[in-house]
């Protein structure tokens, strides 16, 4: 890890950022078993449920009308059809007061009266591949730290029976916050499907309702992914390559071993590359092309008795490529970062332990001095690419040999997860909270 920096004994805090890395499903994965029960408060009072009006096969943007029930008032509300093939799922919002901001694998309906870069009340529904429990414990998790929580299951209209976690009454306190989150965890066989809501305590009246309205619109449907290339599954099997062996590119550049990578096999469904190591070995990497799933065979002639399948697995779309495959430029990490974890100043004022800048091959890791950032220390990256969900996923080896990795949140681009492996399939046990960057600048 980065000289122990992380790790020092001072205060560390989880800062308030961290309670939106859960509520998109994020990066880490928390099982149910290392979560306590959260502090539950008594039921609120729930209005009548509405009376659901379902209409099927209503198209993207499409608009039309409706009637609600506000404050015990009817209102006539014009709604937009949303579909979104990527997250899989559909719902109506209301057009006239919410602005739609559509991303491949997010979907958010801010308020028209809020600054769209700092939104008060809005909604936003993202996909976790987690299955619904998995995902509720994390939510749990994250909102318990400053929330009293409610949970029960809740019914909707179209999307059936959730799991449905709400945070309102600051904890400890017996007071209300002053911004409060519903959060919808919805089950699904791919995974689950998550929308959070948003809103001030002033709007928990119109804006709470309206987007109880919305909620009893949203269906969960089936994902539609586009297929990996074969020049992606190619790239990616590459990039796993050098991140799993960081001197095997100065080994091919320099033309000292016989090395290459080809596909070789290809069909619809997916795609074969193989991989001729120094040793000689044949390592074939059998890529599903719409999940990305990965596994690993090898063949050693005279040693193996054909392809024997390895332990060995990986999602090859978290590796596909360390340039923007539209333009073929580096990816950008833009801006000063900062840690979660916090220390104290000698006047009891807390102070990030560290501000991160990143460059093209190295994480520097330092301080602010009157505004200035001054480097303290470097690591290197020796991978950089692509998450399926579009962010970016660092991994980077510490001046004493410790191996890590920084992953783009799912539902916060401003935030980097951090875990203390290359290897994905130990993410949910080495994920380091403290350690986690945020966006300051």
């Amino acid at each position: 890890m980065k000289e122990n920096g992380f790790f020092k004994t001072t205060a560390v805090f989880a800062l308030a950022f961290l309670l939106l890395t859960a509520i998109g499903g994020c990066g880490r994965q928390i099982s149910a078993a290392e979560t306590a029960a959260p502090v539950l408060t008594a039921a609120p009072v729930s209005p009548a449920e509405p009376e659901a009006v379902i209409v099927v096969g209503r198209q993207d943007g499409e608009r039309f009308e409706e009637t609600i029930l506000l404050e015990g008032m009817e209102e006539t509300v014009r709604y937009e059809h949303v579909r979104n093939d990527t997250i899989g799922v559909e719902l109506d919002y209301d057009y006239e007061r919410f602005a739609r901001h559509r991303e491949a694998g997010r979907e958010c309906f801010v308020s028209i009266y809020d600054l769209p870069a700092a939104p008060e009340n809005y909604l936003e529904v993202t996909y976790s591949p987690q299955d619904a429990d998995t995902a509720a414990a994390s939510v749990r998790k994250a909102l318990s730290q400053e929330f009293e929580l409610l949970e029960h299951v809740r019914e909707l209209d179209r999307a059936g029976s959730c799991i449905y976690i709400e945070a309102s009454e600051l904890k400890g306190t017996g007071r209300m916050a002053d911004q409060l989150q519903a959060v919808y965890i919805i089950p699904a066989a791919d995974g689950c499907r998550i929308a959070a809501a948003h809103y001030s305590i002033e709007g928990a009246e119109g804006f709470g309702r309206r987007f109880h309205y919305m909620m009893n619109t949203l269906a969960a449907l089936p994902r539609q992914a586009e297929g990996l290339s074969d020049e992606q599954a190619l790239a990616a099997v590459q990039n796993y390559c050098y991140a799993r062996d960081p001197d095997l590119k100065n080994a091919v550049n320099a033309g000292e071993y016989p090395v290459y990578w080809d596909v070789s096999s290809s069909g619809e469904q997916q795609a074969v590359v193989l991989f001729r190591s120094y040793t000689g070995a044949q390592i074939r990497y059998y890529i599903d092309r719409v999940t990305g799933d990965a596994y690993v065979t090898e063949f050693v002639s005279g040693i193996t008795d054909g392809e024997q399948r390895t332990e060995e697995s990986f999602n090859a779309r978290n590796y596909l490529t360390g340039q923007d495959a539209s333009s073929g430029a580096p990816l950008p990490i833009e801006g000063t970062w900062q840690s979660a974890s916090m220390g104290y100043e000698a006047d009891g004022s807390l102070y990030p332990e560290y501000y991160v800048r990143f460059t093209d091959s190295e994480i520097c890791y330092g301080h602010l001095n009157g505004g200035e950032f001054i480097a303290d220390h470097a690591d290197r990256i020796l991978s950089l690419a692509k998450t399926a969900a579009g962010g970016i996923r660092i991994q980077a080896e510490a001046s004493n040999g410790v191996r890590y990795t920084y992953q783009t949140c799912e539902s916060d681009p401003n935030v980097l997860e951090y875990f203390e492996t290359w290897r994905e399939e130990d993410f949910p046990e080495m994920y380091r909270g403290g350690a986690s960057l945020f966006r300051s600048s």
